[in-house]
């Protein structure tokens, strides 16, 4: 199945090189993650997911992220899902990210990240959260937290992000916790990139084109 394909390929990678029509240009280290697939089938003991499925999804690695990252369909907010009339641009250094720009959503997606980190404050001040775990929430309100790849042709960018990450020809970042619990936080923010570019590179070297304009090579 392309799901495990791409999983497996994940799975393998060291780094992925996005690129991207609107304007994304970003490396993300991958080393020592394991991808993740919802690919619908919850037949096994225990396994659940959400509907519609098709995507793979993985965690970067910790502080791996370099580049700009532009996201240009929708967007998740701590409001709800924004679907973006013009693309909101981010400098990613060190796996954070450092500035955002870009029209309303632009404001509105830095009024979220600064919410995330608010309310690691508030639980500390209500004596909910030890001072250590408060400043690991609120850094990692802006740390790379998902890549993933919608493999779903029926899904399309409709303003619901369990619909709109699942659409063929995106992949989606995720800004805030992972899935790898490692990088706690206390928002999950994902944004869509339309037709980009993943050139996986993997160990000893290889490149493997996974995805080109939004074509899954796969």
């Amino acid at each position: 199945k392309r799901a495990a394909k791409i999983k497996e390929l994940l799975d393998e990678a060291e780094e992925v090189h996005i690129t991207s029509p609107g304007g994304t240009d970003l490396r993300i280290g991958l080393k020592g993650r394991v991808a993740k697939k919802d690919d619908g089938d919850f037949s096994a003991p225990g396994s659940g997911g959400n509907l519609p499925c098709g995507e793979v999804f993985i965690s970067p690695e910790l502080g791996g992220g370099e580049g700009s990252l532009v996201f240009d369909g929708s967007l998740s907010t701590v409001g709800g899902v924004i679907v973006l009339e013009e693309p909101v641009k981010c400098r990613v250094e060190g796996g954070f990210v450092k500035s955002i720009e870009g029209g309303d959503g632009a404001k509105v997606l830095e009024g979220s990240l600064r919410r995330g980190e608010e309310m690691a404050e508030e639980l500390f001040r209500e004596g909910r959260l030890p001072k250590e775990t408060m400043q690991e929430y609120r850094r990692n309100a802006r740390h790379l937290g998902e890549l993933g790849i919608g493999l779903n042709p029926k899904a399309e960018i409709v303003g619901n992000m369990l619909e709109d990450e699942k659409a063929f020809r995106t992949c989606h970042i995720a800004i805030g916790s992972n899935y790898d619990n490692d990088a706690p936080a206390l928002i999950h923010l994902d944004g869509l990139i339309k037709e980009p570019t993943l050139v996986l590179f993997l160990e000893g070297g290889e490149e493997r084109t996974l995805m080109d304009s939004g074509e899954l090579r796969i």
